[in-house]
């Protein structure tokens, strides 16, 4: 890791979601305050704390985002004793990848690793024919929730990350981009971990990668992909922030679902259906239902026509995927004409059905593979 005062390390205390008085309290001032991947209303609250304008925030912010600077001293529209101040009680922190791990289809798998040398992956995903350039970004190390078929799922939970280890992959992975001479379109919380499992600092990412002042994406630009827990839901609907909703379902029926995600038990399938309207109401935007297909398990027309009886009445739609494997997981991807034929029943029954064909497999970079390891050693 990368620290603009000069520290290793991340900072132990962030703003993410407190109160400026309990930051100063719990402060450690050999580490200071961590300012990247904070949201700006938070920035201001902290300059206002320490005797500056408000509107310092939006010049650093500014520095840090859109010019690329993390040096203090060279942030030259602040006054020398505030650049002065900052590197004495603040910290820019960046990743550093370990490993990057390009695919023959463009698509790259970016390693990164914090203090105690644990693992997580963000994923570059680049659609040239329509100048979509997508970041997947992992959200925890490991995860709690022990989907059967994820290889994410089997490493167990780990550790969340911090809004400034999130938002770390993006900016890591937008530079990337840009030495192509591309630039970032979409972000995507689809990679390690349960993003609705660690909501508060994944809020404040979204906040800095949909602000003005921060990435400047449209919320639509942005998905959360999850699980399905309701409380999560509500948190988004709660903070006023606006990403599309992917749920991830995979089974048309209770019984199924249950199966292969363990997390079903606890948040049952008829009682995650009920949210779905009311969130495409809040963010104006249909929910997409993420729906792994396996051979001989979901895949049949019987299936299709159980989720067609589930989601028919809903504002959603289906993206269809089939399993990319995942060592140590029994189970296998249909044939493509089943896939099709699946596909095909819901179009043909109004339901809109989308086919995603993952991206990055020769690297373990595909939807389900992410597992916190060297691709390339």
């Amino acid at each position: 890791m990368q620290c603009a005062s000069g520290m290793s390390g991340l900072c132990k205390k962030t703003f993410s979601r407190c109160g400026v008085s309990d930051i100063f309290i719990n402060m450690n001032v050999d580490d200071g305050i961590e300012l990247f991947g904070v949201p700006h209303e938070e920035l201001e609250d902290f300059f206002e704390s320490i005797g500056e304008r408000r509107f310092r925030a939006r010049q650093v912010c500014k520095w840090i985002y859109g010019r690329g600077e993390f040096d203090f001293s060279r942030m030259t529209d602040l006054p020398a004793e505030l650049r002065k101040k900052l590197s004495e009680i603040s910290r820019i922190t960046l990743l550093d990848a370990v490993e990057v791990a390009r695919a023959e289809d463009g698509s790259a798998k970016f390693l990164f690793s914090d203090d105690e040398n644990r693992f997580f992956e963000a994923v570059y995903i680049p659609d040239e024919r329509k100048n979509k350039h997508t970041v997947c970004l992992s959200s925890q190390v490991g995860c709690k929730f022990g989907c059967k078929f994820c290889a994410t799922g089997k490493m167990g939970f780990l550790k969340n990350l911090t809004s400034t280890e999130i938002i770390g992959q993006l900016h890591y992975v937008r530079e990337y981009i840009r030495q192509g001479g591309n630039d970032l379109t979409n972000v995507v919380f689809m990679g390690m971990g349960e993003p609705c499992d660690n909501i508060d600092a994944v809020l404040d990412a979204i906040s800095v990668i949909v602000s003005q002042f921060g990435f400047g994406l449209g919320h639509r630009r942005v998905l959360v992909s999850t699980v399905g827990i309701p409380e999560g839901i509500e948190a988004i609907m709660k903070s006023g922030l606006r990403p599309k909703l992917a749920i991830s379902l995979n089974a048309p029926d209770q019984r199924k679902r249950e199966k292969i995600m363990p997390v079903a038990k606890k948040y049952l399938i008829d009682e995650l259906m009920k949210i779905v309207p009311e969130y495409a109401r809040y963010s104006k935007r249909w929910v997409t239902f993420e729906y792994v297909m396996f051979r001989d398990f979901n895949d049949s027309l019987e299936d299709a026509r159980e989720l067609l009886r589930l989601i028919k009445n809903l504002p959603a739609k289906v993206n269809l995927i089939p399993f990319n494997p995942v060592a140590g997981v029994e189970f296998y991807p249909p044939d493509d004409r089943i896939v099709l034929r699946f596909q095909s029943y819901l179009l043909a029954n109004s339901v809109v059905a989308t086919i995603r064909r993952s991206k990055g497999r020769d690297v373990s970079g595909a939807c389900g593979q992410l597992a916190g390891k060297y691709s390339l050693r």
